[in-house]
């Protein structure tokens, strides 16, 4: 009984002290946007980290019949396109939800979900080492 009382003690306090992820609970349209802007930063950071260890990956002298240069200058030519297309792609997606409150979680999802498909196809041509 006295080390089920002393387990109790020790888990109340930690748990009363735990944080609870407010994205959990959200209750109006303010707290979903917030939350969606926050996983898609989220998104965006793990993009850009893929995106530069590809391009480190790829800096290197031509050797094995492969171009290097050439790769590299097509990668940075198709990431900005790439850029370019998604925003004007979820841009729609926001202009054909704009009267509605929820235009601007369905522009984050877009954006999202873009975001998640380019991470996945930099990581294809990503070699680990």
């Amino acid at each position: 009984m006295r080390k089920m009382l002393m387990a109790f003690c020790l888990v109340v306090p930690a748990a009363a002290f735990a944080q609870v992820d407010p994205c959990l609970s959200q209750s109006n349209t303010v707290e979903m946007n917030t939350c969606a802007k926050a996983a898609f930063d989220k998104d965006e950071k793990t993009l850009n980290e893929t995106y530069q260890q590809l391009v480190r990956q790829i800096t290197k002298p031509d050797q094995d019949g492969v171009r290097y240069g050439e790769v590299k200058k097509k990668l940075i030519e198709a990431q900005r396109a790439w850029v370019g297309f998604r925003k004007k792609d979820c841009d729609a997606v926001y202009t054909y939800n704009e009267s509605g409150t929820i235009r601007d979680i369905e522009f984050l999802g877009c954006m999202r979900a873009h975001t998640e498909q380019r991470t996945k196809e930099l990581k294809n041509f990503i070699v680990e080492k």
